[in-house]
Formats: C-alpha cells, structure tokens, sequence
C-alpha cells in the first residue's frame, strides 16, 4: 500500500510541472501566431525568427502532450512546421496563412491545459 501511496504522490508532482508547462508554451506559441496576423509586413528574416521560435513552442507541446490534447497538439504542431518551410522559401503569405491555421488549435490546448 505504501508503495502505491509513493507511486501516486510521485506521479502527481511529475504530471502537474508538465500540465503547466504544456500550458504555458501553448499560451507563447498563441501569442507569436497571434502577432503575425496582423495587417504589418513582416520582413523574410523575421518570418524565419518567428517560424523557427514557432517551431520550438511546437516541439515542446508535442513531447509533453497528453491524450486529451495530442490531436490538436499535432494539428498545430503540423501547421507550424507548414508555416517554417513557407517562411524558409520566402513565401510570406503561405507563412501567415498556416500561423493562422494553426492558432484555433493551439487555443483548444490552452482552454483544455487551464
């Protein structure tokens, strides 16, 4: 039984840091999506700063996703990897389009992480 205890307490301070983290890199990736659907042109240098910040966020959120959220997680996550290649050829728009085809995901692993 005391086992069992120690295996419970363990696993619960384990899954909370990550709940949190997976939030919190979600709430990051949401914010630097949001930014880029503005009206402002956004030079090919940045787009590739922000793809490659992007894409960091997007890794993190793949390799702590839970079940309850992996299906958007790797829809983003996907969207992202869209939005890098198309900033990496210089294709602005396409960049903007998959940031934008990204963030309604992203926001289902924020309203799910909370």
């Amino acid at each position: 039984m005391k086992r069992v205890a120690g295996f419970l307490l363990l696993l619960c301070l384990v899954a909370v840091p990550l709940a949190a983290s997976l939030n919190s890199d979600a709430t990051k990736l949401a914010g630097l999506l949001a930014d880029t659907q503005g009206k402002a042109t956004i030079s090919a240098q940045t787009w590739k700063a922000i793809a490659n910040e992007a894409t960091t966020y997007a890794g993190r959120l793949y390799l702590h996703r839970t079940p309850k959220v992996s299906d958007d997680v790797k829809a983003a996550r996907k969207h992202v990897l869209e939005m890098h290649t198309a900033a990496e050829k210089g294709d602005a728009d396409g960049a903007k389009a998959h940031a934008g085809m990204a963030l309604p995901y992203v926001y289902k692993v924020i309203d799910a992480t909370k």
